[in-house]
């Protein structure tokens, strides 16, 4: 792969789509019309084509654990909808329990849910930028070329190390800040 192909795949991840609050119907929607939602405005955020972003099953999952607050009917609110994405963005770095113990307080407070969302994508927007430049620099500083196999693999060591240095801090604030039940 050379340095332009590498540039290509960081601009394409840095412009992954994202659902913006506004763009999420105020009416309540069916199971169905949820996933087609999640698949119309994230579908670049898949890694394979045929891959799920959200399942019937998943809902309801998340539904049968208290991810998110209890429907009434068969609809889902907005509110619903915000949940699930909060659920889709933590997912794959932390455990099902451990979103639940984040996100449990705002059944209560659903109203504060969408202004944290709204914020999270306004910064990630950001950060995901930074991370495209700072990526860059750390290939051009060391003079990879990522043509030659053994700097394209010094530079996905690296990023794996990023990857798991993020999620060691996010289960270092979970067992600091959302403590067991048991070590209160």
């Amino acid at each position: 792969m050379n340095n332009e192909t590498f540039d290509n795949i960081l601009k394409q991840i840095e412009n992954m789509s994202s659902l913006k609050s506004e763009d999420i119907p105020s009416l309540d929607l069916y199971m169905d019309q949820i996933m087609t939602l999640f698949d119309i405005n994230l579908a670049n955020n898949k890694r394979h084509e045929d891959d799920k972003l959200l399942t019937k099953t998943m809902i309801n999952n998340y539904s049968k654990e208290g991810l998110i607050k209890p429907i009434k009917g068969k609809k889902y609110s907005k509110d619903h909808i915000l949940q699930m994405l909060l659920i889709y963005s933590l997912k794959n770095t932390i455990s099902i329990q451990e979103i639940k113990k984040v996100l449990q307080p705002y059944h209560e407070h659903i109203e504060e849910i969408e202004p944290i969302y709204n914020k999270f994508l306004e910064i990630k927007e950001q950060l995901s930028h930074d991370i495209t430049v700072s990526t860059c620099t750390v290939v051009e500083e060391h003079h990879m070329n990522l043509d030659n196999p053994d700097h394209m693999v010094i530079l996905l060591l690296l990023i794996c190390f990023l990857s798991n240095q993020y999620k060691m801090i996010a289960e270092k604030i979970l067992d600091t800040f959302y403590p067991d039940s048991e070590d209160k």
